[in-house]
């Protein structure tokens, strides 16, 4: 829809997997034992955590994601992609993208956050690959966040004005995918970050949302 290689980015959440009893490590590898985890990239995001830890938990994922046939990005750290050979980078909405693909070979990817007022064009995000933009519903790991939903009108004025895919990210369900990748070609994928790390079968949860996606696609 979007070319790009991704229909899900799974954004990890140390606290929300704690919530459950899970660890992140846990967490993704249940994701990734499933047959469809080749559709995924891992965005590994913890930005309390020091770089060492960061880059402990990346070593770990790294051979995981690609026995799986996942990418594997980082949340901040242009650093540890480069030294540990990652697929990408994501930046937060105040992150230097021309600081960042300055250092990063062209076949990495690089995405950023940005939100309902944030500029979309091609001096802001026209470096980038694609942009998550959220919440477009209340977001399952941030039960206390006070920002009002996108919705799909919002959603449908934020593709209108973006150069670059838009990875919808905020609420994300099975049964919300039709609407939401039905919006526009510009959807490229969707993120999920609470929903499956606490799922008790996230693999089951993956399929039901790949599924859902193909059924756009038809």
């Amino acid at each position: 829809m979007s070319g790009l290689p991704f229909d899900i980015l799974v954004i990890t959440d140390r606290t929300a997997c704690a919530q459950v009893g899970k660890t992140v490590v846990a967490a993704v590898e249940s994701i990734l034992l499933s047959p469809l985890s080749h559709r995924c990239a891992i965005l590994v995001r913890d930005k309390s955590a020091p770089p060492p830890q960061v880059a402990e938990l990346l070593h770990i994922l790294k051979p995981m994601a690609q026995t799986a046939g996942a990418r594997l990005f980082v949340h901040t750290h242009v650093e540890l992609a480069l030294a540990l050979g990652l697929d990408g980078v994501h930046l937060a909405s105040h992150g230097d993208l021309k600081g960042a693909r300055s250092q990063l070979p062209s076949p990495m990817f690089l995405g950023a956050s940005r939100h309902a007022q944030d500029s979309l064009d091609r001096v802001d995000i026209g470096l980038a690959n694609y942009a998550t933009i959220s919440p477009i519903y209340r977001p399952t790991s941030k039960p206390n966040d006070t920002r009002e939903p996108l919705g799909i009108s919002g959603l449908q004025t934020c593709l209108q004005r973006s150069v670059r895919p838009l990875v919808a990210l905020g609420g994300m369900q099975p049964e919300r995918v039709r609407e939401v990748m039905g919006t526009g070609v510009g959807v490229g994928a969707i993120a999920i970050s609470g929903a499956i790390l606490q799922a008790e079968d996230p693999a089951m949860l993956l399929h039901q949302f790949c599924k859902e996606i193909d059924r756009t696609k038809l």
